[in-house]
């Protein structure tokens, strides 16, 4: 759900004009890693002068956070609690509310959980096509593949069987330079499944706003506005992003509603990573949606290592992480070309055979073929949400997944 984040409150920076190659050797990286100050203004000078999708340039080793881009769609999972009540709740509205508890317990995660201290967060690695990752949050079983290359794209799935809730998702980044910061367009859509009342719900991803990048203490801001849809059509999640002001306030506030039958149930308000809230229609008190702050992450439980196929994540680039882990960044460059190296030759190969790469665990299916009531659920909700333009043309779907198995 990211290229970059963190959780840093610093004041807003001006947006207006956009630093020139040659501004870039005056500059003053005071958050660099120790001794890579000259690289970094070398990179930064990338950066600005890239014409294209930045999520495809290169990135030197000490600007990598050590995690792999397909090990986000994780985040989805973070307090599995959250994420199994959602059938629990026999009313409509009151299942829109649980969905959007749940919603706003992934955006810490997704966003600031690896800033926390004062750190500054780093790019994770691309991952290489056909990569997979596999681990479980409590009781939620989550598998991950990265599914396409040109674009990247990362596909996501959760299961809790025992109450009948599923999430099927894929997510892309289309990343540019703006001003002085990166702008990231989050392209996909995620589509929640509840067994228990045959219903299905359609979200879309934030913005992304990385600041500070130019003195390499990135962090994040949140944008636009994300829409919740419902199959049953009956209730309605939208929640706004609101960007810190340039003079004074906060970071992170976000302000929404959820409507059932066309009408305000609920409105809500706080911050994502902090505290949100909720406020019955007709009534002046908040009550607690989610404490982003009080509730722990659940542990990612994977396989040992030995065990790992060597497409899993943490098999894959775990001399690349190693290296990373002791900052020597020589070692960890050399890993990552050897990774780099064999796919091109796997690209070539499979060029020259004239094959086409198919995902071992994901399918895509396009809205435009709907045949199936899953899928043409889908493409009805769409009518519902805001940002169609970032929705892609279809679902990439788990090839076992749970509203396949209904009986």
């Amino acid at each position: 759900m990211g290229i970059f984040s963190n959780s840093r409150t610093n004041s807003s920076e001006s947006f207006d004009k956009s630093p020139s190659v040659n501004d870039v050797d005056s500059m003053s990286v005071k958050n660099a890693e120790p001794g890579t100050g000259g690289q970094f203004k070398e990179f930064i000078k990338q950066v600005i002068s890239f014409t294209g999708d930045l999520s495809s340039l290169t990135c030197p080793a000490f600007f990598l956070n050590g995690l792999s881009l397909l090990e986000y769609g994780t985040y989805w999972g973070d307090h599995p609690s959250c994420f199994t009540a959602i059938s629990s709740a026999t009313d409509p509205a009151e299942r829109m509310l649980a969905v959007s508890r749940w919603f706003m317990s992934t955006l810490w995660g997704s966003y600031a959980s690896r800033c926390t201290g004062g750190k500054t967060e780093k790019k994770p690695y691309n991952p290489i096509l056909g990569e997979q990752f596999h681990c479980k949050l409590g009781d939620v079983e989550c598998i991950c593949e990265q599914v396409c290359h040109h674009p990247p794209i990362s596909a996501f799935y959760l299961q809790h069987e025992k109450t009948g809730v599923s999430l099927n998702g894929h997510s892309g980044q289309k990343a540019r330079f703006k001003g002085t910061s990166i702008k990231t367009e989050q392209v996909g859509r995620a589509v929640l499944y509840v067994k228990e009342w045959d219903e299905q719900y359609m979200i879309d991803f934030p913005d992304l706003m990385i600041r500070g990048f130019l003195t390499g203490a990135a962090y994040l801001e949140l944008s636009g506005v994300c829409t919740i849809a419902c199959s049953s059509k009956k209730t309605n999640t939208r929640i706004e992003f609101v960007p810190k002001p340039w003079f004074g306030g906060e970071h992170n506030h976000i302000k929404g509603s959820i409507t059932c039958d066309g009408e305000e149930v609920y409105t809500l308000s706080g911050r994502w990573s902090h505290k949100s809230y909720y406020t019955k229609k007709g009534s002046e008190s908040k009550q607690l949606l989610f404490d982003a702050e009080a509730e722990p992450m659940a542990e990612r439980k994977t396989a040992p290592i030995e065990e790992q196929l060597p497409i899993e994540s943490h098999r894959l680039w775990g001399p690349v992480t190693d290296a990373l882990q002791t900052k020597n960044y020589a070692v960890a460059n050399a890993e990552k070309t050897k990774i780099e190296d064999w796919q091109r030759g796997v690209r070539k190969e499979r060029a020259e055979k004239n094959e086409v790469f198919v995902p071992k665990l994901f399918k895509f299916v396009k809205d435009s073929s709907a045949n199936d009531e899953y899928t043409s659920r889908n493409v009805a909700m769409l009518q519902d949400m805001k940002r169609k333009n970032l929705l892609d043309e279809g679902a990439w779907t788990y090839i076992d997944s749970l509203h396949e198995r209904k009986n």
